[in-house]
């Protein structure tokens, strides 16, 4: 008997059309038990299959429908909460600037005051509060910002002579003052005649320098710790303080 011989690539493909018959096979009979399972389902079992499943879409679409809403919402009150951070953190920003406790930029005049002229510490005061009610938004004085606790005096040095001081500082020569606001309504108003400017050219012989500048730097203001004082809480702040030991 003549012994069979197989070709190396009899033997894939054989397994391969066993495989494929087998899958065949295996869908043909899972449609037939679909199909009878179906069939031998009644028109009643039927419609209420149909009904569920149209309550089951409905409900899926309620719930995906108030998952968006509340998505929505919570998007809106993100939003509104950034918004609100955003206002009280300018707020916060303007009210540093006001009070001198950051450093600020922009344009005004400078005044510039040289050589050993015969200058008393109520003019720099008439100068700074002129420059103020001229609207500078902020001003300073050889780069010490002059805030509402500004204490601008006079003190005896080792010989006698009277020197200028700021908040306790000896001013030296050449005085410089910085104002930051609208750079024509800040001139006009040290420079008008009869005013602040003029009375210090014909009365004591004093020429400041008064130049509009497109950028001028004020530094923040030193401000003094406090020790002792402490703020008075609301009454929803101590109401929270209450809860917050219970």
């Amino acid at each position: 008997m003549k012994k069979l011989k197989f070709h190396s690539w009899q033997i894939p493909l054989t397994a391969t059309f066993l495989i494929f018959g087998f899958l065949i096979t295996t869908q043909y009979h899972t449609q037939v038990a679909l199909s009878s399972a179906l069939e031998s389902q009644s028109a009643d079992d039927l419609s209420m299959l149909v009904i569920s499943l149209s309550e089951k879409k409905d409900s899926v679409e309620a719930e995906l429908s108030s998952l968006q809403s509340d998505l929505n919402s919570i998007g809106e009150k993100t939003q509104a909460g950034q918004s609100l951070a955003v206002t009280l953190e300018n707020q916060i920003k303007q009210l540093q600037m006001i009070n001198g406790t950051t450093a600020v930029q922009g344009p005004g005049v400078s005044v510039t005051i040289t050589g050993d002229p015969h200058l008393m510490y109520y003019d720099l005061i008439d100068l700074a509060n002129e420059l103020f009610v001229s609207e500078a938004e902020a001003v300073s004085i050889n780069d010490i910002r002059i805030k509402s606790t500004t204490l601008i005096s006079e003190e005896e040095d080792n010989y006698g002579n009277l020197d200028i001081t700021i908040d306790g500082k000896r001013l030296l020569s050449p005085i410089v003052i910085k104002a930051i606001g609208k750079p024509d309504t800040l001139e006009t108003g040290l420079t008008f005649s009869g005013g602040i400017i003029n009375n210090l050219n014909v009365l004591y012989h004093i020429y400041p320098i008064v130049k509009q500048e497109k950028s001028l730097h004020i530094p923040a203001a030193y401000i003094k710790p406090h020790y002792y004082m402490t703020k008075i809480p609301t009454e929803t702040e101590k109401k929270q303080i209450s809860t917050n030991k219970q």
